[in-house]
């Protein structure tokens, strides 16, 4: 039953917990909880060689069989799933530490701040949660500060890897480059028998919160506003929203090593659109749990449109977990798929006609001329440098294509809870059902990789130990 109680989450870290005096301690308002994840994960990924730099100013165009995710300095594949998994056993990219406090201030009032760090991160510490929240009756209840987007089933137990049965949730659904946002939240709870619930409402902005191969540090979400529901029915609990926002993403701002948002941005910026500004996007989630003591049931979809024009993913994600509690262990299956809806498909295959369009534009035809300059002064001749620049628009109309989200990914795993407060997780998982076709047509992309991996699958191991206080 542990999946319906919400976990107490937390971190203000070292630097509340070294602030907190002997008296403070001992003050009965005042309460601090932390917890830990820690363990090790790799893959079998294979890397692929690097694409051929036959476009303008070395850019390299991406075919079958090699890969435009790469440095001078790092010449194979920067393909790791979900940012971090690679054929390289890490001991600290699923490291997560945290610590909470909550303070009362009166009957009608408190303060909550909590602190995180994540080893995927470079150990960095992130103010995940700085709110005051005000509860005029009992059923009314209101936050201001930095607050978890209620985007999921599980927002609020995101990083705590004691409430939930996986190693880490379901990448497919949760990888969104914003968990918290700052602004105001409402919610109302009510009660109706045996059943009862809460509706809740939020305005605010959001910045990024991670470094995903996909989406660079300049994602920004701006007036994000929305309203969730969570019904609780014996065993049953159900979790829905709805939440909008205008995205901002500057892909000059890409942190992401290698050439692919590079090449891409050059093309777009010459063609008068670079990035995304205040772009509408809208994101719908639905999610149910189902927990006896005996079996567990979970399942979550969730579907992100953006506006039209725009080449970010729009995609369809969902999840669906089954496990039996056997005393203090539960095995489990989960089956987990991503894809891009036909929104995102339109929206792709606008894009790229839009670049045709406007090849003859001015932006485009200085880009030109100053490109063919540039490769003449080298020594090339202009045979040579035209099909240098028709190489570099290929490779940018590919990168737009493969942009597209496809594949499916099947884990097995076993939870032990080795004390009440204490578990260990072990999980195989394995990632097929990528699209191949490097056009960017019927499906297209990489799913959760940051470049095709080689023979389009693979498998993922993870071993982690949860624990919170």
């Amino acid at each position: 039953m542990y999946l319906r109680k919400k976990a107490l989450m937390g971190g203000s870290m070292a630097a509340l917990a070294l602030s907190a005096s002997l008296s403070a301690l001992a003050d009965d308002n005042l309460r601090i909880n932390g917890f830990l994840t820690a363990g090790v994960t790799g893959s079998n990924l294979k890397s692929l060689p690097a694409c051929p730099a036959t476009g303008f100013d070395g850019a390299m165009v991406p075919s079958a069989g090699c890969t435009v995710v790469t440095t001078a300095t790092k010449p194979l594949q920067y393909g790791p799933y979900y940012d971090h998994i690679s054929n390289v056993p890490s001991w600290s990219n699923d490291t997560i530490l945290g610590l909470q406090t909550d303070y009362k201030i009166d009957d009608k009032s408190s303060m909550t701040a909590q602190l995180v760090s994540y080893g995927q991160q470079n150990f960095q510490v992130m103010n995940t949660w700085a709110y005051a929240t005000f509860k005029p009756t009992n059923s009314w209840q209101f936050r201001i500060g930095r607050q978890r987007v209620p985007f999921y089933m599980l927002s609020e137990q995101l990083d705590v890897g004691m409430s939930y049965p996986w190693v880490r949730p379901p990448v497919e659904m949760y990888t969104n480059p914003v968990n918290s946002y700052d602004g105001l939240s409402g919610k109302y709870q009510w009660m109706l028998g045996d059943v009862s619930g809460d509706i809740g409402a939020l305005v605010g902005d959001a910045p990024s919160s991670s470094n995903s191969p996909y989406i660079p540090l300049g994602f920004i979400i701006k007036n994000i506003r929305g309203v969730t529901f969570n019904i609780y029915d014996g065993n049953f609990t159900f979790h829905g929203g709805v939440n909008a926002g205008n995205v901002n993403l500057n892909l000059q701002d890409d942190k992401t090593p290698g050439a692919m948002f590079q090449n891409l941005n050059s093309l777009l910026t010459a063609v008068g659109s670079p990035g995304v500004t205040d772009q509408l996007a809208t994101y719908y989630n639905l999610g149910m749990i189902y927990d006896d003591g005996s079996w567990l049931l979970m399942s979550e979809v969730s579907d992100l449109r953006y506006g039209s024009g725009t080449v970010v993913q729009d995609p369809f994600d969902g999840y669906v977990t089954l496990g039996y509690h056997m005393g203090s262990f539960m095995p489990n299956f989960t089956y987990s798929m991503t894809r891009t809806n036909s929104q995102g498909n339109s929206n792709r295959q606008s894009a790229l006609q839009n670049i045709n369009n406007n090849l003859y534009s001015p932006g485009m035809m200085a880009l030109k001329s100053e490109q063919l300059a540039a490769c003449q002064s080298g020594g090339s001749s202009p045979t040579q440098c035209i099909a240098q620049g028709i190489n570099s628009l290929t490779g940018a109309e590919q990168s737009i294509g493969n942009q597209g989200m496809q594949e499916r990914m099947y884990t097995l795993g076993v939870r032990w809870d080795m004390t009440p407060k204490m578990s260990a997780k072990l999980e195989w998982s394995y990632v097929t059902g990528l699209g191949t076709n490097y056009a960017g047509t019927g499906g297209g992309g990489w799913g959760q990789f940051s470049d095709a991996p080689l023979g389009g699958h693979a498998s993922i191991y993870s071993f982690v130990v949860n624990a919170m206080f």
